[in-house]
């Protein structure tokens, strides 16, 4: 698994940033002195887009700040945290569309359709270099590729505006523009709650895409001298940051140190895995902490429940 530099993907986000905030301004401008919805709409959903950058950028600049006494993992997880208020200006915005869009569908009023075609095509542009911009580092962070997918799917709305913009021209329906803010609007929900899906898993901890704990202690057990991994835990701190805990029992704990290595390596290597905690034991003395930290071990607490000593050398 290849990361992208910290410092470039910040580079990618102000030049997305700089780009996405330019054209608002001009294509919601253009949108209300032209009457076309779709481009107003188009304008409100690039809002958000530079909003979820400005969120990202935030985040990744917190996220460089080193980990402390108290914050052990540093701050990566910022990343996850602001997900939720872009989701819901998603899905104002969303809402607002849907309302306008409406509104237009009753009175439909006269477009000029030679500025909306123009402006279209420079969105189109503009969506094109953002998502160019993003995508080699969109893989390890949650909200650059929430903003790299806003811009894919903002390519196809400019798209729309512009096929609507010339049906409407050579004397379709003028209601044509108000149904591609409404389309445009649909296309926000579910990436708003895909979003939400996603950073809600990172946030109860789940086993991050592509991670199988299965396969992994399965993998682990091919390792010589492992005898079993139980306690198996990875979760993500951000999407770049996997993480991995387990128990391993040994068959000579003579050669912990090797095997311990040899486990990081494999995950590091098959799994992408770089931050490991493993804790050695043998069988005897697992059976020994299970028993005693099993929920009814008060029950065995009597007299004639006694470990005899575990050796472990």
């Amino acid at each position: 698994m290849v990361h992208a530099h910290p410092e470039q993907a910040r580079k990618a986000l102000i030049g997305g940033l700089i780009l996405t905030a330019a054209f608002v301004v001009i294509e919601a401008v253009a949108g209300f002195l032209t009457n076309s919805l779709a481009l107003v709409s188009d304008a409100g959903h690039m809002l958000a887009d530079s909003a979820g950058l400005i969120l990202a950028l935030g985040a990744a600049t917190l996220a460089r700040r080193p980990a402390t006494s108290r914050h052990t993992y540093g701050y990566a997880r910022f990343e996850v945290l602001v997900v939720p208020i872009h989701v819901v200006l998603l899905a104002f915005i969303a809402g607002y569309i849907v309302f306008e869009s409406v509104s237009h569908l009753r009175s439909t009023p006269e477009i000029a359709t030679g500025p909306v075609i123009a402006v279209g095509i420079g969105g189109l542009m503009v969506n094109l270099l953002v998502v160019r911009l993003l995508h080699n580092h969109s893989a390890d962070n949650l909200n650059l590729r929430a903003a790299a997918l806003e811009a894919s799917v903002d390519a196809v709305g400019s798209v729309a505006v512009v096929i609507s913009a010339v049906v409407i021209a050579l004397g379709g329906w003028a209601g044509l523009d108000a149904l591609v803010g409404l389309a445009i609007a649909a296309l926000v929900i579910p990436r708003a709650l895909s979003l939400l899906r996603q950073s809600g898993d990172i946030l109860l901890e789940s086993a991050p895409p592509g991670l199988d704990p299965v396969a992994i202690e399965s993998a682990a057990l091919a390792v010589k001298g492992v005898v079993a991994l139980h306690d198996v835990h990875v979760w993500a701190i951000a999407p770049s940051f996997p993480a991995l805990s387990a128990h391993v029992e040994l068959a000579d704990v003579t050669c912990t140190e090797h095997i311990l290595t040899d486990l990081a390596t494999l995950f590091r290597d098959r799994f992408g895995i770089g931050h490991v905690t493993l804790q050695p034991e043998t069988p005897a003395l697992h059976a020994a902490m299970e028993c005693c930290l099993s929920p009814d071990s008060a029950l065995l607490g009597r007299g004639d429940h006694a470990h005899r000593p575990v050796s472990v050398g």
